[in-house]
């Protein structure tokens, strides 16, 4: 398959397991007690199928283990539920950890972004800050990335260079940039349905290769190392009624997410007691995530213009057209100056239930409901505004609106307390559930109370009507911060060039250890403000790269 293409739904699949053009099979249907492979990636979300599509057409024998299969299931679903004694979450497990083919790719939201050059940098007021590797040497493979992701573009895009890209003139006047920078996400776009996000599952059947092999419903239970634990040796997998067989592969990649990461490699404990490549208890600290929350109010009504600056643009790119939201960001020089972590900040527009842009979407698909025709034929000047906006001044449609907020995303400080470990509770396949301590900081809680101020002060400066901050954001506010986690878990085994401070080295491969790899948001080792997925992809790739090698 080509990155990016492909139909709409997995295709071609029988109970024997072999597709048009790939093998994908319940494990319940294979007969083979021991499996065997060069590669064994384990767990198909973006991370998992990108090496697997990476090495399609390889001399290597390439073995993708996905724990549930092509729909979610209430038995599958329950192997995600953890045991939370840290700050609360308000994103369910269940919703944000898909065990499916896709991964967490079936319920993302589609934004990408890459990460900042200061995010890799060591930075003296962000304990535990510092990547092994750097900006250049990440940036080809975004680019890379952009392709499976249905994006116009990898990298480049997030500054003042989107305006070229766009053909457009930067607006005036300028935001002043001691305090904050022009910022641009990136909506991803499935080739099969241009109203939707890229689905991974929906094209795993796509990857043309023999040497690739999908095995659903396939629940690594126990990573079985040498009695040293520096080797893998095998793997122990249950099929969804609990029957176990053997993989044994050259090998292994863990990319089961941010959470199951940690989780498996602990839950491995029956030959090294501490779990595998975990011999400086690194495994499961530095637990991070981003930090989400409405900070103001706008009124609808009299915010078309900060909207039209701040909102979404449609850019014709090498692929098609793509949709790109403008926000804001800290100036790395405020960050530095002030002691404050990577955050940004963008308008959202909160839809009425009666806006007519859903229904439109769901007639263009086929979708026809006497609701959605109702709903299109009572909108025929928005819609015919919105057919302007969208095809000759190529910005965001206008929408009917509930109200309009002011957000923003915020990176974490790193913290060896914020952790994973093991809970006493079992699931139904016998393996301990994760026990979440989640930590947050005041460093968190000052960084978005300044960043809310100063976007506040620029809207006005610019000569905008500025957004009502919530009475939490205020500066002087002692009231706790109304700030959730995005459902984006980062760090728990983190990237480090010392295996005291960190699980994986430079490569990704485990320290101490010759044949294991992990993939996935958990390398990070701090997680910027950005959306996770687009750098989930490049690093899958730059994995894939050595694994061919």
């Amino acid at each position: 398959m080509s990155p990016g293409t492909g139909s709409a739904s997995v295709s071609g699949v029988d109970a024997g397991g072999r597709g048009n053009s790939m093998r994908i099979a319940d494990l319940r249907a294979v007969r083979d007690t021991d499996l065997t492979a060069d590669v064994c990636v384990i767990g198909s979300g973006p991370a998992g199928l990108t090496i697997a599509t990476e090495l399609a057409g390889s001399a290597l024998r390439v073995l993708v283990l996905e724990s549930g299969g092509l729909e979610l299931t209430p038995e599958s679903d329950e192997l995600d539920d953890v045991e939370n004694v840290g700050a609360a979450r308000a994103q369910p497990y269940r919703n944000a950890r898909n065990r499916i083919l896709g991964g967490s790719s079936h319920t993302w939201s589609g934004r990408c972004a890459p990460l900042d050059e200061l995010d890799f940098a060591t930075r003296s007021w962000v304990p535990f800050s510092g990547w092994p590797i750097g900006f250049a040497e990440v940036e080809p493979y975004w680019e890379r990335a952009a392709e499976y992701l249905g994006l116009g573009y990898g990298a480049g895009f997030t500054g003042d260079r989107f305006w070229e890209l766009a053909d457009r003139t930067p607006p005036r006047p300028e935001l002043d940039r001691r305090w904050l920078r022009p910022y641009f996400w990136q909506i991803s776009k499935d080739p099969a349905d241009p109203f939707d996000s890229k689905r991974f599952g929906a094209h795993a059947a796509d990857i043309s290769a023999d040497n690739v092999r999908i095995l659903l419903h396939a629940t690594v239970s126990h990573i079985d190392t040498d009695p040293e634990g520096v080797r893998v040796e095998a793997l122990r997998i249950l099929d969804a009624d609990g029957n176990e067989r053997v993989v044994r592969a050259r090998r292994i990649v863990l990319a089961a997410g941010g959470i199951e990461n940690a989780r498996l490699l602990l839950a491995s404990n029956r030959i090294v007691r501490a779990g595998v490549g975990n011999r400086h208890d690194t495994v499961g600290r530095f637990l991070l995530d981003h930090r989400c929350g409405v900070v103001g109010a706008l009124d609808p009504h009299t915010s078309a213009g900060l909207r039209d600056r701040f909102g979404k643009y449609v850019v014709k790119t090498r692929g098609g057209k793509h949709t790109f939201l403008h926000g804001l960001a800290l100036s790395p020089e405020i960050q530095a100056d002030e002691g404050l972590l990577n955050c940004a900040l963008w308008i959202q527009e909160v839809p009425s239930e009666d806006d007519p842009w859903e229904s439109v979407k769901n007639l263009l698909r086929g979708h026809v409901t006497m609701h959605d025709a109702r709903t299109v034929a009572s909108h025929p000047g928005l819609l015919l505004s919105g057919a302007k906006r969208r095809l000759i001044d190529h910005t965001g449609l206008p929408r009917k609106l509930e109200h309009v907020e002011l957000r923003c995303m915020v990176e974490q400080t790193p913290d060896p307390a914020s952790r994973i470990t093991l809970s006493d509770r079992l699931d139904h396949l016998g393996m301990h559930r994760a026990r979440i301590d989640w930590k947050v900081s005041d460093q968190e809680d000052r960084t978005v109370r300044r960043a809310a101020a100063m976007v506040a002060g620029e809207f006005a400066r610019l000569g905008h009507t500025p957004p009502a901050l919530d009475a939490w954001v205020r500066e002087t506010s002692t009231a706790p911060a109304q700030l959730t986690d995005w459902a984006h878990p980062t760090g728990a085994t983190r990237m480090s060039a010392d295996a005291r401070t960190g699980v994986v080295d430079a490569d990704c491969r485990v320290h101490g250890m010759t044949n294991l790899y992990l993939a996935g948001s958990s390398v990070f080792p701090t997680n910027g403000h950005a959306n996770p997925t687009l750098t989930i992809v490049a690093l899958a790739i730059r994995l894939a790269d050595a694994l061919r090698r």
